[in-house]
């Protein structure tokens, strides 16, 4: 399914598609399912079919929001794919299993809610708290990275590239970062936003799956008040307020279900309960290089360790956005993220260097890190 925004015959295609996939996923193990992949690219570079790409971005989602919202919200300059494919870049979006538009096995049944979130759903949906039917967490890095490599498999067929470059935000970072590490062939570069801190072991659960549940879900107010407000610390960090309201929009649209299960209208979104593992062993083998931007509010020092784990890629940049949350994206300084990833993605420079650390200003602005740590 494909679709124009613009007005002109430099317009951008969206192209929804569903790629073919044996699950790994232990809850549908071994059956195929179909992963969405999102494609924002100029019209002009699809009528040019035969024509090499100037690159090819994959854009993998974090912990809550699918790919689709986190790197393609449909207002005003908050779409990063728009902006990347713009500048003339095939951007391709994956939304892993228990998001979005992707398969959501054993979720859609409210039992199996994690416990700690099961009165969320008391008495409308649950009488009482209940044992989940599929008593075990959901998803793993494995079955991510599996995902992972479908996807770049069927991009690279369909674009005739060996390699294209990937980015992801907080736990989107381990997830395209282990996948760097795992297949440095096919990695051009790496771009790392906001990265999730270091997962607590390298090594995989002694059983897969684990003992848990499958379901999380999240609140409007944890979300926006107790995750993003908490952050939000100069006048004009968030330039446009309604964009939360715009973004709820989309996860209830996105999530569906979700939608009907709150005790009001606001609905809660649901995410998979994962099994992650390994991202301090991963960062330490990425090779291609990398560049790491890191709000200054957002836990920094704790998701600045990322950066002290690269350890086999000479090139590599980290940026402190300054006056910028976990959520930067959705801020004022979504402008220096863009900026920045352009530039590393044309050059593998940040104000034309390939290595060093940096701070930021939101629109851009570049300056030497001076070594003051923010928290």
């Amino acid at each position: 399914m494909q679709h124009r925004t613009g007005q002109n015959d430099d317009s951008i295609l969206t192209i929804d598609r569903f790629v073919p996939h044996i699950s790994t996923v232990p809850a549908n193990a071994g059956k195929l399912v179909a992963l969405h992949l999102r494609e924002r690219v100029l019209a002009s570079r699809v009528s040019r079919s035969g024509d090499a790409p100037m690159g090819v971005v994959l854009f993998v989602h974090g912990g809550f929001l699918p790919g689709t919202l986190a790197y393609d919200l449909a207002y005003k300059d908050y779409s990063a794919a728009a902006t990347f494919a713009r500048a003339g870049y095939d951007c391709f979006i994956l939304t892993l299993t228990g998001y979005g538009s992707s398969p959501k096995p054993m979720m859609d049944d409210p039992a199996n809610v994690d416990a700690h979130f099961q009165h969320l759903l008391i008495p409308h949906i649950l009488k009482e708290p209940v044992s989940p039917r599929y008593p075990f967490k959901l998803v793993s890095s494995r079955s991510e990275f599996d995902e992972i490599e479908t996807a770049v498999a069927f991009i690279r067929d369909l674009r005739k590239v060996e390699r294209l470059s990937v980015y992801g935000w907080s736990t989107g970072a381990p997830r395209v970062g282990g996948f760097a590490a795992l297949h440095p062939e096919l990695v051009d570069k790496v771009i790392l936003v906001c990265p999730a801190p270091f997962f607590p072991s390298d090594a995989p659960p002694v059983a897969i799956p684990e003992p848990g549940a499958p379901t999380l879900l999240q609140t409007r107010e944890f979300l926006f008040e107790e995750r993003w407000q908490a952050d939000v610390r100069v006048e004009g960090q968030i330039e446009h307020p309604e964009i939360r309201d715009v973004l709820w929009t989309g996860l209830m649209l996105e999530d569906g279900l979700g939608a009907e299960w709150a005790a009001d209208e606001r609905g809660v979104m649901r995410a998979p309960n994962r099994m992650n593992y390994g991202w301090r062993a991963n960062a330490a083998n990425i090779r291609a290089p990398t560049l790491i931007m890191l709000g200054e509010f957002d836990n920094y020092q704790k998701r600045r360790d990322s950066w002290h784990g690269l350890k086999s890629t000479e090139d590599k940049v980290f940026v402190r956005i300054g006056a910028a949350s976990h959520f930067a994206m959705f801020e004022h300084a979504r402008r220096a993220l863009h900026r920045h990833g352009l530039e590393w993605l044309a050059s593998g420079t940040v104000g034309g260097a390939r290595s060093g650390e940096f701070h930021s200003d939101r629109d851009g602005a570049l300056f030497p890190l001076d070594g003051t740590e923010k928290s």
